[in-house]
């Protein structure tokens, strides 16, 4: 059993992984938290009584705080061997289910709230399972490139793709930044706590609005009217235009009401070059 969250220390969770000896796999991108900082702040926006879904269970040290305060914890992780010493670490838990998987392709239950200290490598394609899911709450720990690009504003310089469709779908937040010495081992980066919310979808066809978002941030700092001309022809710049859109606006100025808009006066043209 581990100490509560209030007393926990660095040094109670480092000498939990020295007496497994665990040697982090790269191939898997496996850091593990070892500061109690960044389990009380997730923890503290894990509303009480809810339905948890873990992406990454590691030795199971943060699944354990989360049983705390959640009515279930399903944990999934892909490595057998963290499996095992997560079972020995969460043995007496009734609320706990630890799943061998990969969490990008195994069904999801029916969930609250996602969390994950997530693999760096399967950043992108976790969150858009988290969007296509529906999941009401995810709490992300991140690089901190990723978190500032989930909540850039148009015409910054992390404003992007990701940004467009995690932002049409859920309000973003970024709680906190923590230092590379917060895991172990300590990754090259630092690391962002991000919550996202779930809120009314800015558009209803995510296939066209990632379509038409995917076309035009291959070139983001070209203005619009150059990359419809290149990919679409002359009668979208037209539709564009006739939709109230400034044409000759850069790709990356674009807010997402606007591209909503351009999304919607694209929708046949893009039918036609998706069958190209």
């Amino acid at each position: 059993m581990l100490p509560d969250i209030d007393v926990v220390t660095r040094d109670d969770l480092m000498r939990l992984i020295t007496r497994y000896r665990l040697k982090p796999v790269k191939r898997l991108s496996q850091h593990f938290v070892v500061d109690p900082a960044v389990i009380r702040d997730i923890v503290e926006h894990v509303p009480s009584g809810s339905r948890v879904l873990e992406v990454g269970t590691g030795i199971g040290i943060l699944t354990y705080y989360l049983a705390r305060v959640a009515s279930q914890v399903i944990t999934i992780e892909i490595d057998g061997r963290l499996v095992r010493i997560a079972e020995h670490v969460l043995g007496g838990l009734s609320n706990v289910s630890v799943i061998q998987g990969d969490a990008l392709r195994v069904p999801w239950p029916n969930t609250d709230v996602v969390v994950s200290n997530v693999p760096y490598s399967i950043t992108s394609p976790l969150i858009m399972r988290i969007i296509k899911e529906g999941v009401p709450r995810a709490l992300l720990t991140i690089q901190r490139e990723v978190a500032n690009r989930l909540a850039s504003e148009p015409g910054g310089d992390d404003y992007g793709r990701l940004s467009i469709i995690t932002q049409c779908n859920y309000s973003v937040g970024i709680l906190s930044t923590y230092a590379p010495d917060s895991f172990y081992p300590s990754p090259e980066v630092y690391s962002s706590l991000v919550i996202m919310t779930k809120k009314e979808p800015c558009y209803r066809d995510m296939r066209i609005l990632e379509s038409v978002t995917n076309l035009l941030f291959r070139h983001r700092n070209r203005v619009l009217r150059w990359v419809l001309s290149k990919y679409l022809g002359p009668n979208a710049v037209n539709a564009v235009i006739n939709a109230g859109i400034d044409v000759n606006a850069r790709v990356r100025q674009l807010g997402i009401n606007e591209l909503v808009r351009i999304a919607d006066s694209l929708r046949p043209f893009i039918n036609h070059y998706g069958n190209h």
